[in-house]
């Protein structure tokens, strides 16, 4: 009798202990069906065991027909080395966060976020978010920045593009302002010259024409005296006395040589300004065949007074190698100006290294050939202090200078580059040789 109760009892809870374990595995399912992520079970494999309604919502495969597949079947293919990987991560008991790209049964790409970890030795539980959205963000913000950078990109390329351009614009600005400057001083030294030629030449030439007057006048009035004198041969006292006190033999003497240095004087003005006419070239304009030797020469006359000191007296020796050349076709007073800037600057180097105590003979070797019957070439060379390296190619730059402030404003080279260069369709360059020669090299068509 008591057994039988026993039994029963035990029964009643076995029964009870049933129903309690169903309707809480009941409210579990309930649970975890009502979760938005999808939750799973699965094998060492990765073959699924367990998976809750989102799964359905989430990828549209029922899940009745899903237990026991692998769940790499759902997985995309470029992401399923990734799976692989993860499997083999939880071997060794390690938690996994993963994004993978899973294929809806319609075959719409899904991106979900994979969070697993190892539940017993044989089997794994996760979850799989839902992360379409933030896929889509990501890949909208990703395009916004690569536009964004692309414009960027663009736009520095304007800029790089703008800043050449203004680059561009500010050399012309500069080389336009260079050939500004460069004519008016041309222009001014113009002016300077024909003033010059106009002041000069009116009164020389007064002086010029009136000495043969005041000559022969001279020789009338020395041949009255001395047709007085014999007429005369002893004057009355008091002439005597001033014969005597102005010297009248050393006037008669001395007022021959006077007459004549005032020529020779007279003389030289007018060659001073015919050079100054020729250097100038105000009259020749037009490209013209001529001795190119003639302009060099008259240069050097021109700038003899840096060339020697205050008694005559050569400083910087001056060594001429001229070869024969024809009459050549160019602007005369452009090439004048040419060989001014270079053997100034020439001198400028001479004389800095005459300052320093830094050279013995000062020399400017001055030389012309034909090269190939086709090009004259002129090198002017001094051995003055030499440019520096650093500079070289900068120096017929317009407005470039090593001279100190109020020494030069860096026209000279730049206007003797343009000229030689632009109008003459030649050559200008300079070279610093290795015995430390600086040397300028101008070369232009003979044809």
């Amino acid at each position: 009798m008591m057994s039988d109760f026993n039994n029963e009892l035990h029964t009643q809870i076995q029964y009870s202990l049933i129903e309690k374990l169903s309707e809480s595995e009941r409210r579990y399912r309930e649970l975890v069906n009502s979760l938005r992520e999808i939750v799973f079970k699965c094998d060492r494999l990765g073959n699924v065991k367990f998976l809750n309604q989102a799964w359905t919502k989430t990828l549209g495969y029922q899940v009745v027909d899903v237990i026991g597949s692998p769940l790499s079947n759902f997985i995309d293919a470029d992401d399923r080395h990734l799976w692989q990987v993860t499997l083999e991560k939880l071997q060794t008991g390690i938690e996994v966060c993963q994004e993978l790209r899973f294929h809806h049964q319609t075959g719409v790409i899904v991106w979900l976020e994979l969070s697993i970890q190892p539940c017993d030795e044989s089997e794994f539980s996760g979850s799989l978010i839902h992360i379409n959205d933030r896929k889509q963000a990501e890949v909208l913000l990703k395009q916004t920045n690569e536009e964004l950078e692309a414009r960027v990109e663009q736009r520095n390329t304007e800029l790089i593009q703008a800043n050449q351009e203004l680059k561009l614009t500010l050399e012309k600005l500069k080389y336009t302002q260079a050939q500004l400057v460069q004519t008016e001083k041309m222009s001014s030294l113009g002016q300077l010259v024909a003033g010059i030629a106009h002041e000069i030449n009116n009164p020389v030439n007064f002086i010029y024409a009136n000495l043969t007057y005041a000559s022969e006048y001279t020789e009338v009035l020395f041949q009255i005296l001395e047709l007085y004198e014999q007429a005369y041969p002893v004057p009355p006292l008091h002439i005597q006395e001033a014969i005597k006190d102005f010297d009248l033999e050393f006037i008669q003497k001395d007022l021959a040589k006077l007459l004549q240095s005032m020529q020779a004087g007279s003389d030289r003005i007018r060659e001073v300004v015919l050079l100054l006419r020729n250097f100038s070239r105000l009259d020749e304009a037009e490209i013209k065949n001529v001795d190119i030797h003639v302009g060099i020469d008259h240069t050097i006359i021109l700038l003899r007074h840096r060339l020697t000191t205050h008694s005559g007296m050569m400083v910087i020796q001056i060594v001429k190698d001229y070869g024969v050349i024809p009459l050549i076709k160019c602007y005369p007073a452009q090439m004048n100006q040419v060989f001014m800037n270079i053997i100034n600057n020439a001198i400028d180097a001479l004389l800095e290294a005459i300052n320093q105590s830094q050279l013995l003979m000062p020399t400017i070797w001055i030389s012309t050939e034909i090269i190939d019957e086709v090009w004259l070439n002129i090198r002017i060379k001094n051995n003055g202090l030499p440019i520096p390296e650093s500079v070289i190619g900068k120096i017929f730059d317009p407005f470039f200078t090593t001279k100190a402030v109020g020494k030069g404003i860096g026209l000279g080279l730049f206007v003797s580059y343009q000229i030689v260069v632009e109008m003459h369709q030649g050559k200008l360059t300079c070279t610093c040789l290795p015995n430390q020669e600086t040397e300028f090299c101008i070369q232009i068509p003979i044809v």
